[in-house]
């Protein structure tokens, strides 16, 4: 039974923030950037052999028949003809991107994905052949696997019949690589329409030696109201595939629904900004008290901690999230607490730390902004993360604390508090006169608020 849309967002969303999720894109994924499916690719050469395409056609038989007719070079030449003239911004892809998959599959020939990471300043690997898979940098850079080649490299593209039954051999490892990645790792497949076998053929396999424990994956495909196989279809990737579906009306919904997954995964990380210089024995005792309460209640309630190293303030923050998740025997740490310290130098110092300030804060949901040293003529890294985090239509929980930047955000807040509902109710117990267990678990309750309305 096709799974529902809450139920897809709340899922996977679950396993994008634990970091265990990667992306296989289909034809249908590059299509918002003017390429072609691959019914739309083979279309023209169907016509030149005189047979016409429907939905039983299998593409790689059709390119076999062509080379065979025409040439290899010939299919080469056309099939570079139709991928290398298109444009490449997509918003589907932007959607994807936003999501944060560090593995990504597809059987496209095209560029369009390493254009659409490339032009958002992503370094990115590409690996389209058994040899690329030495330098294959899992934690640095973002890894596209070309299962069928590259458009770049056409001697080496999978697209005939023949080239298919050689891949076991010429793509060895790569087809391994493939299926640990299915074992390991929780995928999302978008534009994918499995009427080729070779990720059925894997996940088959899978299937047949790991029986019911193999991994759940998703996919999300268009109704086909007029075609009389389609549930069964549906049934039978479910049954033996092990793929949960989520079923569309349209194509242009996708984006919407992969939106509104980004929204979800944004809202359980929260960005805390808090920096102090003073070593006054009432704020120090303040900071450690509060750092720990707070880190201890959001980690409790499953919420991610992001911060970017603010002076003291920051280090009893990380100190005790990395307690609190120590004691409850966490190993993957940073997927839970977050760290990206500010840092730039020379002459462009103040536009790299806002450019790191807004590609951090981009990815949470809400900002929590306590403490904050008022300097006279110095530029203020606290002011700046508010007024970022008030563009891009965060969440702002203030904490008033006297005399410092903090307390005067609470003001402006609280004299706009019509701007600021999920705050109606509450704003008064954003204090330092409020007990930070109370204050604590008042934060908490209002992240748990938003969940709801957003």
């Amino acid at each position: 039974m096709p799974i529902e849309k809450e139920q897809f967002l709340e899922q996977f969303s679950k396993q994008a923030l634990d970091e265990r999720i990667s992306l296989f894109l289909g034809a249908g994924g590059s299509c918002d950037a003017g390429y072609p499916t691959w019914s739309s690719l083979f279309e023209p050469l169907a016509k030149e052999l005189k047979i016409s395409i429907d939905s039983s056609t299998d593409y790689y038989q059709l390119a076999q028949y062509y080379a065979n007719t025409f040439g290899r070079n010939e299919l080469r030449k056309k099939i570079n003809n139709y991928i290398n003239k298109n444009k490449f911004e997509s918003p589907l892809l932007n959607e994807l991107i936003d999501v944060g998959f560090t593995n990504i599959w597809t059987t496209n020939f095209d560029n369009t994905l390493e254009l659409n990471y490339q032009r958002r300043n992503i370094l990115i690997n590409k690996v389209f052949q058994d040899a690329d898979l030495s330098n294959v940098e899992l934690n640095k850079r973002i890894n596209i696997f070309k299962l069928n080649g590259d458009i770049n490299n056409l001697e080496g593209i999978i697209a005939t019949q023949s080239d298919y039954e050689k891949y076991t051999d010429t793509h060895h490892i790569m087809s391994m690589f493939f299926k640990r990645e299915l074992i390991s790792s929780t995928f999302l497949f978008i534009g994918y329409s499995f009427t080729d076998h070779l990720v059925l053929n894997c996940l088959s396999e899978l299937t047949k030696y790991l029986g019911e424990s193999t991994n759940c994956h998703y996919t999300i495909i268009k109704r086909e109201p007029k075609n009389q196989y389609f549930d069964y279809f549906i049934d039978d990737l479910e049954k033996r595939y092990n793929l949960r579906v989520l079923l569309v009306n349209q194509y242009e919904e996708v984006p919407v629904i992969l939106a509104e997954l980004n929204q979800k995964i944004r809202n359980r990380r929260v960005f805390i900004s808090g920096a102090f210089g003073s070593y006054e024995t009432d704020i120090e005792q303040y900071s450690h008290a509060l750092s720990k309460s707070l880190s201890f209640q959001l980690l409790r309630n499953n919420y991610r901690i992001v911060n970017g190293i603010g002076r003291r303030f920051g280090t009893h923050l990380i100190g005790y999230a990395n307690e609190y998740l120590a004691k409850e025997g966490v190993k993957d740490i940073e997927r839970y607490l977050i760290v990206r310290p500010f840092v730039g130098k020379g002459e462009n110092e103040l536009t790299e730390k806002r450019y790191l300030r807004e590609e951090v804060i981009s990815k949470c949901g809400s900002a929590i902004f306590v403490f904050g040293d008022r300097v006279p003529h110095t530029h203020s890294g606290m002011l700046e993360e508010f007024e970022i985090a008030h563009r891009q239509h965060k969440a702002i929980i203030p904490i008033a604390y006297p005399g410092m930047i903090s307390e005067e955000l609470w003001k402006k807040v609280s004299e706009n508090i019509t701007s600021y509902p999920y705050l109606e109710g509450t704003i008064k117990k954003l204090s330092e006169k409020e007990p930070v267990e109370s204050l604590s678990q008042t934060i908490v309750h209002i992240l748990d608020s938003i969940q709801e309305i957003k």
